[in-house]
């Protein structure tokens, strides 16, 4: 990778143009005044546009750069990497098994862990050590060339940690679930990892069930389904050395910092314990709906939720929609104040309104009921498909705080 002085102005000068067009514009054509791969400042630019929201205080710094455009495109999140870092002291030693483009370690180093980081793409190695020095926490990161597990097997050093982010992808690309199918395999290392470190993070991918990996794996200590405003990114397992079981915390964070925290025990009492209810006749006799975010839907904690804010009353019992006349400014997922519950003849009555359409356990999907009442997504209100103790029910609802609504 040439890093110089005329890669960066070329990137900043060129910041909003056409991509496509300077691909056809130096095709094939040589520039004696150029000092730098052209390929590779598109992909810069590219790059910066795909991680101007997940990664504002990297792209900070203008001569940080992306080894390729899918690494930009898999970047972790700024946001969930402090997160990731808040669980680790500063004064730990650190070993990543998968740094990949390095946002994630560059955390780490810049809370002040000192951090030794696997990578098996040259590449990105190079890139990663570049990186570093652009933010000024090469002192604090060391980078290993080559495959990670062997690393493990063959290190005579110890750490406080070993992180982990496996390879969710098969060689057509396609997405992986199972940590037996990620790369590396953490599952059949785990021995040799927990011979050289106490305790082992890994980041696995968001549709994992956690009942699974309560079930297989030894040493687990806590879950975290970790959510970013509203959306379900990662599950985070920490494992440890005869750890006691904590329990599952979602995690719902902003680029701001964190939202909200969300604790379950995630265990077979809490599976089977029974919730309240909705008792009235119709759905619109309440004040508000309450949509959980997606971390909060994965645990289906939901005898939890309600001990929590216990003016809470269940829609359905396959309706993940909550009802109460008693105001939540903190419930972890969306918080909409009722305003009516249309009849037929008030539905058609909304033809070419609009109006954002939320269908949960309905029989129409939200483009259905958007086709067959001729609506136009948008505008500040929503109407929210659902039944409603067995029976396909509208409301009509306006947030209480947008900030929660992804």
């Amino acid at each position: 990778m040439e890093a110089t002085k005329n890669l960066f102005e070329f990137i900043r000068s060129h910041a909003n143009d056409d991509v496509n067009a300077m691909r056809l514009k130096y095709a094939g054509k040589g520039n004696r005044d150029i000092d730098f791969e052209m390929e590779f400042a598109i992909i810069q630019i590219e790059a910066r546009r795909k991680t101007r929201k997940k990664l504002p205080s990297f792209l900070s710094y203008p001569e940080f750069v992306f080894p390729t455009l899918l690494s930009a495109e898999q970047a972790s999140n700024e946001a969930v990497a402090r997160l990731h870092a808040s669980f680790i002291s500063s004064s730990s030693r650190l070993l990543d098994l998968t740094a990949g483009l390095g946002i994630d370690d560059i955390s780490f180093a810049k809370k002040g862990i000192n951090v030794t980081a696997c990578e098996i793409d040259y590449n990105k190695c190079e890139t990663l050590q570049h990186n570093s020095k652009v933010m000024g926490v090469s002192d604090k990161l060391s980078i290993v060339y080559g495959d990670s597990i062997g690393f493990v097997r063959d290190s005579k050093e110890q750490f406080d940690v070993v992180f982990a982010d496996p390879a969710r992808r098969n060689e057509s690309g396609g997405k992986l679930h199972a940590l037996s199918d990620c790369q590396p395999d953490i599952l059949a290392s785990m021995h040799d990892i927990l011979s050289i470190s106490p305790r082992l993070l890994v980041k696995s991918s968001p549709l994992l069930d956690l009942s699974l990996i309560r079930n297989t794996i030894t040493d687990l200590r806590h879950i975290y389904v970790v959510c970013y405003k509203g959306e379900c990114k990662e599950v985070l397992i920490d494992i440890q050395k005869g750890a006691k079981y904590e329990g599952v915390t979602v995690v719902d964070i902003d680029m701001e910092g964190e939202i909200s925290r969300f604790h379950t025990e995630f265990s077979t009492a809490e599976s089977k314990s029974k919730v309240s209810m909705c008792d009235r006749k119709k759905a619109e006799e309440y004040k508000y709906l309450y949509e959980p975010n997606a971390g909060i839907m994965k645990t289906s904690a939901w005898s939890t939720l309600i001990a929590k804010y216990q003016d809470l009353r269940k829609a359905d019992t396959n309706t993940h929609i909550f009802l109460s006349d008693t105001l939540y400014s903190d419930f972890p997922g969306r918080v909409m104040q009722i305003l009516s519950e249309p009849d037929k003849k008030a539905l058609k009555a909304l033809k070419g309104t609009k109006i954002n359409i939320v269908a949960r356990n309905h029989p129409l999907s939200a483009p259905q009921i958007i086709n067959k009442y001729s609506l136009m997504p948008g505008s500040d209100k929503f109407l929210y498909a659902f039944r409603y103790r067995n029976i396909p029910t509208f409301l009509v609802v306006s947030p209480i705080s947008t900030d929660k609504i992804t």
